[in-house]
């Protein structure tokens, strides 16, 4: 049996995460909203406690892609990249394996690559990214005062 595995990237500010929209697996075709750019990601890892690790998206060097991580860091983009498994004959999505969501945070280069850093956004405490504000839709009823009786 033949899996076919590639990645969805949808990257944007808080709020626009499908402003730009790639896949790395129909090479130099487009499916679907998702035109092809050959990335690789890696690293996004839970611990036994839960909580997510920081992952990696690794790019080709070009100037275009330089331009895109400089821009994606001096905007503090989000980015969701999920893991599927496709139908090769068709390039259809057959199942989502996983969902990875990160803030653009850090990034480099050397002659061949560019890296682009992803934090957790669970982490939202420490990286402020992304505010999310508690509706009673969501949660219910929400107190407004520290003297809450059981």
């Amino acid at each position: 049996m033949e899996f076919s595995f590639g990645q969805l990237l949808d990257v944007g500010r808080t709020g626009q995460l499908n402003q730009f929209r790639f896949q790395n697996y129909a090479v130099g075709q487009s499916v679907g909203a998702y035109s092809f750019l050959p990335f690789g990601f890696g690293g996004a890892m839970a611990t036994l406690q839960g909580d997510n690790l920081d992952a990696t998206l690794q790019f080709g060097n070009t100037e275009i892609t330089r331009n895109f991580v400089v821009e994606a860091l001096d905007n503090t983009y989000v980015a969701k990249v999920t893991t599927v498994l496709w139908n090769s004959s068709t390039y259809a999505v057959e199942r989502t394996l996983y969902e990875y969501f990160g803030a653009c945070s850090a990034g480099g280069w050397d002659e061949t690559k560019i890296q682009l850093k992803l934090n957790s956004v669970l982490d939202a405490v420490q990286a402020n990214v992304p505010g999310r504000r508690l509706a009673k839709q969501q949660v219910g009823n929400i107190p407004f005062t520290s003297q809450v009786r059981v």
